[in-house]
């Protein structure tokens, strides 16, 4: 077990609070570090990463010009299941800190300067990250049930 950092264990949660509000089952550290570690999550979140480089923190949250703001669907990511107190508290499997290496390194390489911890969760937390995320730990279920 290896202990991570508090914005690294947060985005963790919010992957495994969005995967178990989605598919009703909440995953395995295994399966996330599975996850984070495909060549589709290293690519993806490079570019959120890029995206968010060139975008300030606080655009997203204004208005469109000349209208009003479009509403937003909200999911209630507090209502998981309550089964990973290791990940609550902090503690995953070395095989989340090396995806969450393997992120850096791609990112790393692609964007020519290393992202942040914050760069990389903001990344994580976006729904499209979020969705392809569930996505592959839906697709190895279903192929390991198979």
């Amino acid at each position: 077990m290896i202990r991570l950092g508090e914005t690294t264990r947060d985005v963790i949660l919010c992957v495994t609070r969005f995967v178990a509000q989605s598919t009703g089952s909440e995953p395995t550290q295994a399966e996330i570090a599975a996850a984070l570690s495909s060549y589709f999550t290293l690519d993806e979140v490079t570019n959120q990463i890029r995206y968010l480089r060139k975008k300030p923190i606080g655009e997203a949250a204004q208005p469109p010009a000349g209208g009003m703001a479009r509403p937003r669907r909200r999911i209630n990511l507090a209502a998981g299941l309550q089964r990973s107190s290791l990940t609550r508290a902090g503690y995953f499997i070395e095989e989340i800190g090396r995806g969450m290496a393997a992120i850096r390194a791609h990112a790393t390489t692609v964007l020519g300067a290393p992202p942040s911890e914050e760069e990389i969760a903001r990344s994580l937390k976006s729904s499209f990250i979020l969705s392809e995320l569930k996505n592959q730990i839906v697709y190895a279920r279903n192929r390991r049930s198979s």
